[in-house]
């Protein structure tokens, strides 16, 4: 199965807010170079998500090499146990902070779509922010689930629509 990572738009912001972020990373990452190790984690660990799929990036650990030339290894997605079917992808960097996006998948016509609305950089275990992220993309996932061609064009119409 082929895997798409769709970063959302959102209307009512006109824009694409993980995407805007990840752009404010690598602006920042010029300067800062914990912004610049954190931003090629998650680039890398998109990377690796888009190409071997959900199902890996559950079961397996992302193993990369730092700037340092050190190990780093994370588990790059983690079901959110108490908000299924929503998913969280993780990336962390001491100083730095903790990246996260909440996501949920979409599989229609042999593809797996994993459906990105929002992320954060979070600063501690317990983030306000992030709570409410959660509770969008929850409320978000009613919605698509019914009317997904109103977030993404598909081509060649809506049928055989199947969610996870």
């Amino acid at each position: 199965m082929k895997t798409v990572i769709e970063l959302l738009y959102d209307p009512e912001l006109d824009t694409r807010p993980v995407d805007d972020l990840l752009f404010d990373m690598e602006r920042q990452s010029e300067k800062d170079p914990g912004i610049r190790q954190l931003y090629k984690l998650i680039v890398r660990g998109l990377e690796v998500l888009e190409h071997h799929g959900l199902d890996f990036a559950l079961r397996e650990y992302l193993v990369e090499t730092r700037e340092d030339g050190k190990p780093y290894t994370i588990k790059l997605a983690k079901e959110l146990r108490d908000h299924v079917p929503l998913i969280e992808f993780r990336v962390n960097w001491v100083g730095t902070g903790a990246f996260r996006a909440v996501f949920f998948e979409y599989v229609r016509d042999n593809t797996q779509i994993l459906v990105f609305p929002r992320a954060i950089i979070k600063q501690a275990t317990y983030d306000l922010e992030f709570e409410r992220i959660v509770a969008e993309t929850e409320s978000l996932y009613q919605d698509f689930c019914k009317f997904p061609e109103r977030y993404i064009a598909f081509p060649g119409g809506v049928e055989d629509v199947e969610t996870k």
